[in-house]
C-alpha cells in the first residue's frame, strides 16, 4: 500500500524537498523512542510523515538543551552529511511519529542529478540556521520571561491549532521541555507560567496549553510580545 506524504500547506519552505525526493521506506517511531542520537549518529535523512520529533543537543555534562519540535513535512538528520563520527544532535519521538527515510549516500547521488534538490535543502538549512541565530540572540539579549514568552509564541504558531475566538491551542508541554529550550530550570519556568496563566495570557493542563487572544492584540503571538 503506497504511503501519502504530509500536506505542505504550513511547510511550503520543504515541499520542493519533497518533490525532489522519491518515496522510500517508512519507519514508525513509538512515543520517546530515540531515532539518531551521539553514541547513534544519524546516516539517513528523514522527513517526518506523521507525529512530531524533538530535536536536541546533548551538551559536554550530559545535560541535553532542547532545539526543536518538528512536525509533518519537516526534516531532520541533516548531520548525516557531516560525517562526524560524535555529534551531538539526538533525535527522539516527541509521540508516536513516523518518517520516511533516505540513506545520505542515496541523497548524495540524487543531489547530483537533481540540481534543484541541492537548492531545496541547502534554503532549508539555511532557514533552520535563521532561526538558530534569533534564539542565540535571545539568550544575550531577553531575559527569562520574554524568552519563554516567545517560546509560547512559536511552539503555538509552529503546532498550535487556531479556535474560533483567536486564540491558539496546542498539545502539553512539560515545564522540563519548556526550561530546556528557553535555557533556564523548571522550577524558574513553573513560575512564570503560573503568572501567565493569573494574567490572562494562557490556560494549561494535561490537555494543552491555550494562548488566549487579548482584544487590544490581533494574536496571541503579540499580547505575549508585549512582556
Amino acid at each position: 500500500m503506497a504511503t501519502s506524504r504530509p500536506s505542505f500547506e504550513t511547510n511550503s519552505r520543504l515541499e520542493t524537498v519533497s518533490e525532489q525526493l522519491p518515496d522510500s521506506r517508512v519507519r514508525e517511531y513509538d512515543k520517546g523512542q530515540t531515532i539518531y542520537s551521539p553514541e547513534h549518529p544519524s546516516t539517513s535523512i528523514y522527513l517526518v510523515m506523521s507525529g512530531m520529533v524533538q530535536l536536541s543537543q546533548i551538551t559536554g555534562n550530559g545535560g541535553e538543551r532542547l532545539v526543536e519540535i518538528i512536525g509533518p513535512g519537516e526534516l531532520c538528520g541533516e548531520s548525516a552529511f557531516l560525517g562526524v563520527p560524535c555529534c551531538s544532535e539526538q533525535a527522539t519521538a516527541f509521540e508516536r511519529a513516523s518518517a520516511m527515510t533516505w540513506d545520505v549516500s542515496d541523497v548524495e547521488a540524487l543531489v547530483m542529478e537533481r540540481p534543484r534538490l541541492s537548492l531545496a535543502l541547502l534554503q532549508a538549512l539555511v532557514r533552520r540556521n535563521v532561526e538558530a541565530t534569533r534564539r542565540i540572540e535571545s539568550f544575550s539579549t531577553e531575559g527569562i520571561e520574554r524568552r519563554l514568552a516567545g517560546a509560547l509564541a512559536h511552539f503555538a504558531e509552529r503546532l498550535g491549532t487556531t479556535e474560533e475566538d483567536g486564540s491558539s491551542k496546542m498539545k502539553p508541554l512539560t515545564h522540563l521541555l519548556l526550561a530546556r529550550y528557553v535555557g533556564t530550570s523548571r522550577e524558574i519556568i513553573t513560575h512564570f507560567m503560573n503568572e501567565f496563566r493569573k494574567q490572562g495570557y494562557i490556560s494549561y493542563s494535561r490537555q494543552g496549553i491555550v494562548l488566549h487572544n487579548g482584544k487590544s492584540c490581533t494574536s496571541p503571538r503579540q499580547k505575549l510580545h508585549l512582556l
